[in-house]
């Protein structure tokens, strides 16, 4: 979910050769791409798994930036619970317990809903703070962009590979590599909204290259940009009572 993930047109008024010369503001591009500014949406989670198939209708409210607070809405056994997100600390509301919990950062590694996302996925791992950029391939449709990890980065990854298309650098795929060098998870981006002359992707898959037939698939609809957002949803009250 970032998942979350805002917009800098003037990045993009630098035009293909000049930010190619500049992988940082390639990535900087490519991530606001994945933004879309404040948002409410309803998300279709659809798990997949060799024996079965799991669906959840979420409802989701973000600032595009560091808060967003997600409800879900069926099945009707899950409905109820609720995610706040405000920066990297996440709060988690239980309906049957009536309690608000905060998750601890010894948890951000654990499924979401038993998806292929984690819960620091929603919290929306920041790739331009934590990763080293470095152009890999480029071409007059696409660009390859190579993230090393910073040395104190909180990441499990030995390296992400990052493809976009050009121009505007709309986020295609992410390929994630173990410490070994092994590809061991895959995102994917397609239906691509325009947003404030950015590409926004309203449909992303997620996939366990290391377990066959496990895969997350998730889907916007009934999406607005550029809401005016309460600070009321913010709130741990809203996890409960909605805004």
């Amino acid at each position: 979910m970032n998942l979350r993930l805002l917009l800098l047109l003037g990045l993009l008024c630098l035009g293909p050769a000049g930010a190619a010369t500049d992988p940082q503001a390639v990535l900087k591009a490519i991530v606001d791409n994945q933004r879309g500014g404040s948002l409410r949406a309803t998300l279709t989670l659809s798990i997949t798994r060799p024996e079965r198939q799991t669906q959840f209708v979420l409802e989701v409210v973000s600032d595009g930036n560091e808060r967003a607070i997600i409800w879900v809405k069926a099945p009707p056994r899950e409905a109820g619970q609720a995610f706040l997100r405000v920066g990297d600390n996440i709060q988690l509301y239980n309906p049957s317990l009536k309690r608000v919990l905060r998750l601890p950062p010894s948890g951000r590694s654990d499924s979401f809903l038993g998806s292929d996302l984690s819960y620091s996925d929603l919290a929306g791992r920041d790739l331009e703070q934590d990763f080293i950029p470095r152009v890999e391939t480029e071409s007059d449709s696409s660009i390859t962009l190579e993230l090393i990890p910073k040395p104190q980065a909180p990441t499990p990854y030995g390296k992400l590979v990052l493809l976009a298309s050009k121009p505007g650098f709309v986020p295609r795929e992410v390929r994630y590599y173990d410490q070994r060098g092994q590809a061991v998870r895959k995102i994917t981006f397609a239906q691509f909204a325009q947003v404030g002359g950015q590409s926004f992707p309203t449909q992303t898959t997620v996939e366990d290259l290391l377990r066959p037939g496990h895969r997350t698939q998730v889907v916007y609809s009934n999406y607005r940009f550029g809401i005016a957002v309460p600070e009321s949803c913010f709130s741990v009250r809203a996890l409960e009572a909605g805004c």
